[in-house]
């Protein structure tokens, strides 16, 4: 066989090794997703996934575990655990993106709050405990599609229908100042569920986006 000849079939080979090493790593990565928690619903959480009485860790195993949940779940206030018990910092603030929207439950000492769509979370930590929780929830389209959902859940956050009336307004004042493609108002803070809260709702007609930035603190001791 000439010099030419072996080489052309030496080559004539790398096509099929490279197709055959792509086939065995498509094989590997579809066994080793079977035996994944992210594909086995019933297997339990494991002590890097999920704090002792149940609620969410901010390990990456722990991040990633809420997300395949679709929930994350958090104490505040009485009975929450220190933040080295939590996968954070004892003087932190550290903030987390979902990688799919998930739906948040914190638990508070009187009461939970409860958010769909969330987008975002920042977590604040003091002296080894919990001292804020961050939630963004983003829709798109007008606000005034979105507003009916806010007037649901509202009252569930401890705000009046007076204040939902004062947050229109002042949407409608911040409107037209500046350019009026983005705005913002709040909502006040109040005390409900053993907890204090308050809210942030950004306007960007540019995007067609409102966001609502919740914030949920424990009540000083």
């Amino acid at each position: 066989m000439t010099r030419t000849g072996a080489k052309r079939r030496l080559l004539s080979w790398v096509p099929i090794s490279i197709v055959a090493l792509i086939c065995l790593g498509f094989v590997v990565a579809v066994v080793s997703m079977e035996n994944s928690w992210w594909v086995d619903e019933d297997r339990p959480a494991t002590a890097d996934q999920e704090a002792s009485d149940g609620m969410s860790v901010f390990t990456e195993a722990g991040v990633d575990y809420l997300t395949r949940e679709g929930r994350l779940l958090m104490r505040v206030g009485s009975g929450s655990l220190p933040s080295s018990e939590l996968g954070l910092q004892a003087n932190e603030t550290q903030s987390f993106e979902p990688i799919v929207p998930i739906e948040a439950v914190i638990v508070a000492p009187d009461g939970s709050f409860y958010v769909d769509l969330l987008r975002s979370f920042t977590i604040t930590t003091s002296r080894g405990e919990v001292e804020s929780v961050q939630l963004v929830r983003e829709a798109n389209g007008a606000w005034l599609t979105v507003f009916p959902n806010l007037q649901r859940t509202a009252r569930f956050w401890g705000w009046t229908d007076s204040d939902l009336e004062q947050l229109q307004r002042d949407l409608t004042a911040a409107s037209h100042e500046g350019n009026g493609n983005q705005y913002s108002a709040e909502l006040p803070a109040v005390e409900h569920n053993g907890a204090l809260v308050s809210a942030h709702v950004d306007v960007d007609l540019s995007q067609s986006e409102i966001t609502a930035t919740f914030l949920i603190s424990p009540l000083a001791q």
